[in-house]
């Protein structure tokens, strides 16, 4: 401790011959370039960059900046004012950029994107984005000072686009946006700071509201009276550290020759102290001289710039009761937390000695049959959700459009790989969450359906041709002649029947049966095949060798 007590000691001597002319007095010229995009055509929309950009426009005009302002600008319109900044800050004492939007880094260089970018292939990061390097060439030369913050360290779906359509051999991409080395950068002898939303590669958060954590923390602390920008950038680090849980940290980078205010440079002036009661011994509060405010300010900073436990016990050794002691604790807290864990608030002893709240505990977001129908989700935002939910792999059978059971189970499945209730419903952020997570996996996956659709539309068309054309031949095809009529057949006169017994033909009698004397008469020998017989039943032809018997 003997080394922060050596430091602090050598920091009230220099605060002592420290000149009041190095400090920027506000009201001099300066101007201020503002960009707030949100409403993206290949990516979704951003909930706070349009506000945020209104926002701190108007702070920055209240401080005296000319303001030049777009929202939601394309390729023309980012380059139109990035222009029209360059020409009006040429001769400004303090030129300051504001970025709020989507960005991305590759190869270890940073890119803005406006609205309309679509990126597919590497050559549109020349042709559709503005690079950081162009935004540093705008500032104004020497002796200026130049400050650019950027509210761009989004998760980035475009990114992931383009991640892969780039070389994988010598091209890569990686989360928010990468640190920018400002030691030799020409823009004079005032200096450049930049300044991120959060740490570098890291990814910052939209709020809940109209703006983010970090650019309404900048709007209550940057232009405030009295404060230097790197102590109100430090105050915007420790208060979205803590409002964020420390899932978001800003960080800022400088070479600054000299003091800047964004505000007015003297504090109002301050209500006088009551006077302690005599059983109380007077305590001067650190913050009561400027120089030892400053001089706490810089122990603070190089303490949250090494995040190390020994570091912020240091600070809370000489500054017991300073401005950051509370932060100070609760970074300690999430320090001996083991690491993938987040402190959701200090323990009993830290709460004990906090005023500032704790975060409350966030209730899961668990999708409901309710959150879902809030979505108004049509048949074609269904159908796309079941893309990309097949994109990722799971089975959904046939995409109608329609949450069928098939479909609640993939939802559900996805929920559990992404550590979220498995409702298989969907809430808004679960949504967005989904369709950012795809959004580089679409261009493939519509290109398939519709090759499939394609595909089964040309089968359904051959099978309706064929079945044209057979319905076509059978119509054209020669019909048999009509089979003639059916005509009755007269039916063939059957003989007559003879009535025979044994081989005896009979015929009938030629006349009346004969009487006693004929039949007495003696029968005169036949000649021939047959003879006639006279019998009491008639005159016969018999065979010639039959006997003729009365019987007959």
């Amino acid at each position: 401790m003997r080394f922060w007590a050596a430091i602090v000691g050598l920091f009230f001597v220099a605060a002592a011959g420290w000149p009041q002319a190095s400090a920027l007095a506000a009201g001099s010229n300066r101007v201020a370039l503002v960009i707030g995009n949100s409403k993206y055509v290949y990516a979704p929309a951003l909930a706070n960059p349009a506000g945020d950009a209104r926002l701190m426009a108007e702070v920055l005009r209240k401080a005296g900046f000319n303001v030049i302002e777009g929202v939601d600008l394309d390729y023309a319109g980012m380059r139109d004012r990035l222009n029209k900044f360059t020409e009006a800050s040429y001769d400004a004492d303090t030129a300051l950029i504001y970025y709020a939007g989507h960005g991305m880094q590759v190869n270890g260089k940073n890119y803005l994107i406006p609205i309309d970018a679509e990126l597919t292939a590497p050559a549109h990061l020349k042709t559709r984005t503005v690079q950081m390097d162009e935004l540093l060439a705008a500032l104004p030369p020497d002796p200026a000072v130049g400050i650019v913050i950027l509210d761009a360290c989004r998760d980035n779906p475009l990114a992931r686009t383009l991640a892969a359509a780039l070389p994988k051999s010598r091209s890569t991409t990686a989360p928010g946006l990468a640190p920018i080395d400002i030691s030799g950068s020409d823009v004079g002898t005032g200096g450049v700071l930049i300044a991120f939303a959060t740490d570098p590669g890291a990814v910052s958060y939209d709020g809940s509201g109209t703006n983010s954590p970090y650019t309404m923390s900048l709007a209550r602390h940057l232009a405030e009276p009295g404060v230097e920008i790197q102590s109100a950038l430090t105050r915007v680090r420790g208060e979205v550290t803590a409002e964020t849980n420390g899932r978001q940290r800003p960080w800022h980078n400088a070479s600054l020759g000299r003091e800047v205010f964004i505000g007015p440079q003297a504090p109002p002036p301050a209500a006088p102290a009551p006077q302690p009661s005599a059983a109380e011994a007077p305590v001067e509060p650190p913050s009561s001289d400027a120089r030892g405010w400053e001089i706490e300010q810089r122990v603070w900073d190089e303490a949250s710039k090494r995040n190390t436990i020994a570091h912020y016990e240091a600070y809370l050794q000489q500054f017991p009761k300073g401005a950051f002691v509370d932060l100070a604790h609760l970074n300690i807290d999430q320090l001996k937390q083991p690491k993938g864990t987040t402190v959701a608030a200090a323990d009993s002893s830290s709460a004990s000695r906090s005023s500032v709240p704790s975060m409350p505990t966030v209730a899961p977001d668990t999708g409901t049959d309710i959150s879902e129908s809030a979505l108004g989700l049509d048949t074609a935002a269904r159908l796309d959700l079941q893309l990309r939910l097949q994109a990722l792999g799971y089975d959904l059978g046939d995409l109608d459009g329609t949450f069928g059971p098939k479909t609640r189970r993939a939802i559900a499945d996805w929920q559990k790989s992404e550590g979220l209730p498995s409702s298989s419903f969907f809430t808004l952020k679960q949504r967005d969450r989904l369709i950012a997570e795809t959004e580089a996996l679409m261009e493939a996956a519509r290109a398939k359906a519709a090759a499939d659709k394609a595909a089964a539309d040309r089968a359904a068309a051959d099978k309706a041709a064929a079945d044209k054309a057979a319905a076509g031949r059978a119509a054209e095809a020669p019909k048999p002649p009509p089979a003639p009529p059916v005509v009755a057949q007269p039916k063939p006169e059957q003989p007559a029947r003879t009535e025979q017994k044994k081989t005896v033909r009979r015929t009938k009698p030629t006349s009346a049966s004969p009487s006693v004397a004929e039949r007495e008469k003696p029968q005169k020998k036949q000649t021939g095949r047959y003879k006639i017989c006279t019998t009491v039943r008639g005159v016969f032809q018999i065979p010639a060798n039959e006997i003729c018997s009365p019987g007959l």
